[in-house]
């Protein structure tokens, strides 16, 4: 995996080399110009970038990357006063934000979950982990927080059926599946509370494995419900497991001191869709996102 990772301060450079140098393909930048010159002539898998940047700012970097037609997701990194920064940056396509103090081990987490996977659609038939059924609009997985690329890519390669759905609408669509799709996995079928996930992070154990293992213990499952019209997508999220109190889970912008494990999936997930229902045991969500195209003519009216 490619990883460009911007920040104007050489301590937090050093420290992100020294900890994933081994494990992922990282290129370094200090400022937002030197970032942009390499993100145009090199392709990456993901982008990690300060918001305060000399030269130019985290936020004319990744504007200039999508005038230039560069769609790589990003993450943002931010101080506690960039908040509402963050937040548009959200509707730019971010994939994510953390908060500066941040644990490596914390961000490792949520990069794995991007990672680029090579998807073998046979493979996972074949070992049962995707059942297609229902003329293909509903689909089987088998809760495994380590599939998730390739259970995303799956996904994504049915919305790219549809003659309406645009490179901004997969976007948008991806950040909401992996958010969505790992809440069911972690929290659904593993059963993992916040508090286990804090504990597990700040330990220093390999959470996916940690999460793959719990799963592995039972035999519940995870369905999603594709349905695409001329408007838009509606797609369902629903696990096998005991559910959760969605009206307590701490929102990450009144309470960034927890957005690091809680909260911010249904967060990211409001940043790129139209609307977003769990049902009322908590372990069923349904989410909208009307086709960019439509929204632009929408907007023009």
């Amino acid at each position: 995996m490619k990883i460009l990772f911007v920040d104007d301060e050489e301590t937090i450079r050093e420290l992100f080399w020294e900890y994933f140098k081994d494990e992922f393909n990282v290129t370094l930048a200090s400022d937002g110009m030197e970032a942009l010159a390499i993100a145009n002539q090199n392709t990456f898998d993901l982008i990690i970038s300060d918001i305060s940047l000399p030269k130019l700012n985290g936020i004319q970097f990744i504007q200039k990357l999508r005038a230039d037609g560069n769609q790589t997701p990003f993450l943002v990194i931010t101080g506690d006063s960039d908040i509402q920064i963050a937040i548009d940056v959200f509707r730019m396509g971010a994939v994510d934000f953390f908060l500066k103090p941040f644990r490596m081990e914390a961000l490792r987490s949520r990069i794995k979950k991007f990672e680029n996977a090579d998807i073998d659609l046979t493979l996972l038939y074949n070992s049962g982990e995707i059942t297609q059924f229902s003329g293909d609009c509903k689909i089987k997985l088998k809760p495994q927080i380590k599939k998730l690329t390739s259970y995303i890519a799956f996904l994504t390669k049915q919305i790219l059926n549809s003659p309406h759905a645009s490179p901004e609408d997969l976007i948008s669509i991806k950040i909401v599946l992996y958010e969505l799709l790992a809440n069911a996995i972690e929290h659904g079928v593993a059963g993992v509370s916040y508090a286990e996930k804090q504990e597990c992070l700040e330990s220093n154990q390999d959470y996916f494995k940690y999460v793959d293992e719990r799963c592995a213990g039972n035999n519940s499952s995870v369905f999603v419900e594709l349905l695409m019209d001329d408007v838009g997508v509606t797609i369902v999220i629903r696990d096998e497991g005991n559910g959760f109190a969605v009206s307590q889970i701490p929102n990450p912008i009144e309470n960034p001191s927890a957005n690091l494990v809680s909260g911010r999936g249904i967060f990211l997930a409001k940043m790129n869709i139209d609307s977003i229902v769990y049902n009322e045991k908590g372990n069923e969500v349904r989410f909208f996102k009307t086709w960019n195209r439509i929204a632009g003519i929408a907007n023009q009216n």
